[in-house]
């Protein structure tokens, strides 16, 4: 089965068709008119990366900031509970391990070397045991509010929209009329234009429009 095979060509109706259904055999060209074509859970997988592919060429295309700036505050607080997971999960077995189990000093080793977190002291007995893993405890704890603190000050670029039927699907039939118009009536055939080439108009019709508007400007600036 032929494919897109990513931003430059596949049309726009079948990438915004995508994001709404999360169905990637919107990727192959015979989808729209035979339902039937079947995928296996690899293909899926090698598509939805595709797909991430083509999204972020889109973004990087348009030059889209807003978008830019959700993922990188999203991928900062990703690798913080992903951190924060290694460190929990690590504490959850440390503290089941006896002193002269070997892989006491291993864990140890791991979170001094790996994880930044160095005693500084020798561990010989239970009391000094107990005390590293209340010490050990304690710097999770604060990384744990560090997590929180960079959650909630990005709360207002990563907090999911409220859901509702206006938002919840992007209407491609109508925007293709918004930007017909904006452009000056030409036609846009939405099952055959690349998502690149749709991307260039958008960009030219916001030139358009800011050129509008400086016009408009100097007109009232001359009365």
């Amino acid at each position: 089965m032929k494919s897109y095979l990513g931003f430059e060509d596949i049309p726009v109706y079948n990438f915004y068709k995508i994001a709404e259904t999360s169905d990637m055999r919107w990727f192959y060209k015979k989808f729209r008119t035979n339902r039937d074509i079947q995928i296996s859970e690899k293909e899926n997988i090698a598509l939805t990366l595709r797909y991430k592919e083509v999204y972020k060429k889109r973004v990087e295309y348009t030059n889209d900031l807003k978008t830019q700036e959700y993922y990188r505050k999203l991928g900062e607080v990703s690798d913080l509970e992903t951190k924060l997971f290694r460190l929990t999960s690590g504490f959850n077995a440390l503290i089941v391990i006896k002193l002269s189990n070997p892989l006491f000093s291993q864990y140890v080793e791991y979170y001094k070397e790996d994880e930044g977190y160095d005693y500084k002291k020798e561990i010989k007995t239970k009391e000094e045991r107990l005390k590293y893993l209340s010490w050990l405890q304690s710097k999770i704890k604060g990384f744990n509010t560090k997590v929180k603190v960079k959650k909630a000050n990005y709360s207002d670029v990563l907090k999911p929209k409220e859901v509702t039927e206006e938002n919840s699907k992007f209407d491609v039939i109508k925007e293709k009329i918004l930007l017909q118009e904006s452009l000056g009536g030409i036609n846009i055939d939405i099952y055959k234009c690349p998502l690149i080439e749709w991307c260039a108009m958008i960009m030219r019709a916001e030139e358009k429009s800011k050129d509008a508007k400086k016009q408009i400007e100097k007109i009232k600036q001359k009365r």
